[in-house]
């Protein structure tokens, strides 16, 4: 799963602008990760200047 450190995230919009799957987006000032669309491509993670996506193995609850 791919998410986003919104502490370390500049909502530059990069990797929003770049997900194959457009499965990031911002919400009220936030991005954010639909991992229901998310391909772990890993574009994003490549791409962000600040590091702010991240991958983590499995399901979280």
């Amino acid at each position: 799963m791919v998410h986003i450190n919104t502490e370390e995230c500049l909502v530059c919009g990069g990797c929003i602008d770049l997900c194959p799957k457009t499965a990031i987006r911002m919400i009220d000032d936030t991005v954010t990760v639909d991992n229901d669309k998310c391909v772990e491509c890993m574009i994003c993670v490549q791409v962000c200047p600040v590091g702010a996506p991240y991958a983590t193995e499995g399901q979280e609850s």
